[in-house]
């Protein structure tokens, strides 16, 4: 089966999978491709007979869910929005960037005008380079809905020249944090009316539900605490919620069709699950429903029978173990992406793409693999949370070294086991700062240079970490 998957920057991938293969092989081939090991942020959309945007369930079969459409057409979309300082490889933030990017461009994020020329001149950086009277293009009229005055445009154009030599990627990095301030920012929006027709736009997001009119002016705000229950009736969504007199109200939301209103009571439920719980309940990750056939089969079979099972819900891990989870993944495939100080990347390969220097001379090649070796051990005594301070303190009775001093009393299980903390012992492991001097002073640093006296390398520009063999 042919699946056409269109990438936030209107680039169109070609997918082959099998007649019979679930949404999740899908996600995983496309993001193999792109180098993306934090693939529970994202999702796949397409759209529905009446325009409606929905999620692909990842555990149900494709075929199930896109009326047999060849080729399929699907679109890589941010499902969870997490802050960037969380997100972990530089390939995972450039698709958040995009996906933004095309939030503000169609209105959906307000912000101030000061935000807005801030915005400006990043976008102008991050699309064209440092400042060229010729080639500088600015977005201010989409971001605020008016034109600037000569003092906005002067002023747009004293912060591009102040980007000058920054690279795309720190760029994207700054703007994120920008976005991320913002009101709307993770917010995923759907088009409803209440009881009395009126027209609304509900936003489902981290903190909980925005009712907004069609304008994206804020009606009501409901957090995610005073929800009762949600459940879904046909076209309807129901939500019950606490008022502060401790009252009950139902309100209502009538979508355009059942598979909208099932799109919003489940963006409801996995929305909550993954920012405000600890983990993914089995009550919520094991919720099925059968078709005829498979509830047939079921009443007279098995119980326990596979046949016509559709999974409701599509979340496994929360943002806690997403995070978790893409740090070990990469811990493990060896590669060291992680966000420093600076916000600037430290040099890595992808995962999944190999590595480019055919060409270099062997012992150039054993020269950045143990550079990569030494980085890797660098960052293993990161604290596991913060990905900044160094590992000094240890769980008791659990035993488990994985923070620093400053996480670790804020904590009151261990983020490994989850057994609860009795107390924290301090502990000294080799610094940062000794692993550092390794890769410039000491033995391994004489050996690799003897041992490359007796040959020329080929000529190549090397960053910083890698002039080890040319020293």
């Amino acid at each position: 089966m042919l699946c056409h998957i269109t990438r936030p920057d209107s680039v169109v991938m070609e997918v082959e999978v099998d007649a019979k293969a679930n949404g999740e092989d899908c996600l995983n081939k496309v993001c193999r491709n792109l180098g993306i090991i934090e693939t529970d942020y994202f999702g796949l959309q397409f759209s529905g007979s009446k325009g409606e945007s929905l999620w692909l369930n990842l555990r149900n079969r494709i075929s199930q869910q896109m009326d047999n459409l060849t080729p399929c057409r699907l679109r890589l979309r941010v499902k969870f929005f997490v802050e960037p300082h969380l997100i972990l490889q530089e390939q995972t933030r450039h698709i958040f960037f995009l996906h933004v990017k095309q939030e503000v461009h169609g209105g959906r994020l307000r912000m101030s005008p000061d935000q807005a020329e801030e915005l400006s001149a990043l976008l102008a950086q991050a699309d064209f380079g440092d400042y060229n009277q010729n080639t500088a293009e600015y977005c201010y009229s989409q971001l605020c809905g008016s034109e600037p005055s000569q003092g906005t445009v002067n002023s747009i154009i004293a912060r591009h020249r102040a980007l000058e030599g920054l690279s795309a990627a720190s760029t994207e990095y700054q703007a994120l944090q920008l976005l991320s301030s913002l009101e709307h920012y993770g917010v995923e929006w759907h088009w409803a009316r209440d009881g009395e027709g009126q027209k609304l736009a509900i936003g489902v997001g981290p903190e909980g539900i925005s009712v907004c009119k069609q304008d994206l002016s804020l009606v009501n705000r409901i957090t995610y605490p005073i929800i009762q229950i949600a459940t879904q009736s046909g076209k309807n969504v129901y939500l019950t919620i606490t008022k502060e007199t401790g009252n009950s109200i139902v309100l209502l939301f009538k979508l355009i069709s059942t598979r909208a209103a099932s799109g919003l009571y489940r963006a409801i439920t996995e929305t909550h699950a993954f920012y405000r719980c600890d983990t993914v309940t089995n009550a919520v990750m094991m919720q099925y429903s059968r078709d005829f056939k498979g509830h047939l089969a079921s009443l007279f079979l098995n119980e326990n029978i596979s046949l016509g099972k559709k999974y409701i819900f599509d979340i496994r891990r929360t943002s806690k173990e997403a995070y978790d989870h893409a740090r070990r993944a990469l811990y493990n495939a060896g590669c060291v992406d992680f966000l420093s100080r600076a916000g600037e990347r430290s040099p890595a390969r992808s995962p999944v793409k190999s590595s480019e220097g055919g060409d270099d001379c062997d012992s150039c090649q054993q020269n950045r693999h143990l550079q990569d070796k030494l980085q890797s051990l660098r960052e293993a005594l990161l604290c596991m949370l913060c990905c900044e301070e160094q590992i000094d303190s240890a769980f008791c009775p659990c035993g488990h070294v994985v923070c620093c001093e400053n996480c670790a009393t804020q904590l009151q299980s261990c983020p490994v086991c989850r057994s609860e903390v009795d107390h924290i012992q301090h502990v000294y492991l080799p610094t940062c700062a000794s692993l550092l001097n390794l890769a410039v002073t000491g033995s391994a640093h004489l050996a690799i240079h003897r041992g490359l006296a007796s040959h020329n390398c080929p000529s190549k520009d090397y960053s910083a970490d890698e002039k080890l063999c040319h020293a």
